[in-house]
């Protein structure tokens, strides 16, 4: 048994420490919401606001620009204004965001530390951000080197929560290492539920806490240093 186990008994030895981004790591909503709102207003089309936002993260950029484009579009024929312009909408966000992404988006309190300290850890990020994107922001807040491999949304066949995803995880550093997963929605529950590994959930991110309750993580926090009382 190592020292940390022996001061904190019910710790759980991890060998991988998995990490969402969006809302796990990082508040992006402020860059996100304001690219969106640019993108909607180069074609007319009402504003969406910060609180919208956080509810259509998580699945990715082509599912979130669906989400907030059928939600500016509240009229009898937005069904044909969105088959109209969903790709000429999807394009453009992509670039404004990719131009703006690190504007306004800020690291959530603790989140080098934390980083730091489980450094000597096998440390990974799977995001369903575009992996070109999170990249970009990974190297302006000084993360990227904190991290043996990043997965994006677009870097494997599938993203999260694919069972896939995991499996490549192992398949690349060993299917005997035990494997934790952090984030904010129930997407990462499931990813980690899928996955035979353990799921923890953050509470300071976009999902509301009964949302993920429901969907029974392994553990709830509050904030990034309660990973220390969780991971040996």
């Amino acid at each position: 048994m190592n020292a940390d186990k022996r001061i904190r008994p019910n710790v759980k030895t991890i060998d991988i420490i998995s990490y969402d981004f969006d809302g796990t790591l990082i508040d992006s909503i402020p860059d996100i919401t304001v690219a969106m709102n640019k993108t909607l207003g180069e074609y007319r089309f009402p504003s969406v606001t910060e609180e919208n936002m956080t509810t259509f993260v998580g699945d990715g950029i082509p599912l979130m620009v669906e989400r907030a484009l059928k939600a500016a579009l509240d009229s009898n024929n937005s069904k044909d204004l969105f088959n109209q312009y969903y790709q000429q909408v999807l394009n453009r966000y992509k670039i404004l965001y990719g131009e703006h992404c690190t504007d306004k988006s800020r690291l959530y309190p603790g989140v080098p530390e934390i980083l730091f300290h489980f450094s000597r850890k096998i440390q990974i990020l799977i995001t369903n951000k575009a992996e070109s994107i999170t990249r970009k922001m990974l190297e302006h807040y000084k993360l990227d080197g904190f991290f043996d491999l990043m997965i994006g949304g677009d870097s494997l066949p599938q993203r999260k929560p694919h069972p896939s995803i995991m499996e490549y995880v192992r398949e690349k550093y060993g299917k005997e290492l035990s494997v934790c997963h952090v984030g904010d929605s129930h997407v990462d529950v499931k990813t980690a539920q899928n996955a035979g590994a353990l799921s923890i959930a953050a509470l300071w991110g976009y999902s509301p806490e009964d949302v993920l309750r429901k969907s029974n993580p392994d553990y709830l926090i509050k904030q990034i240093h309660e990973l220390k009382n969780i991971i040996a």
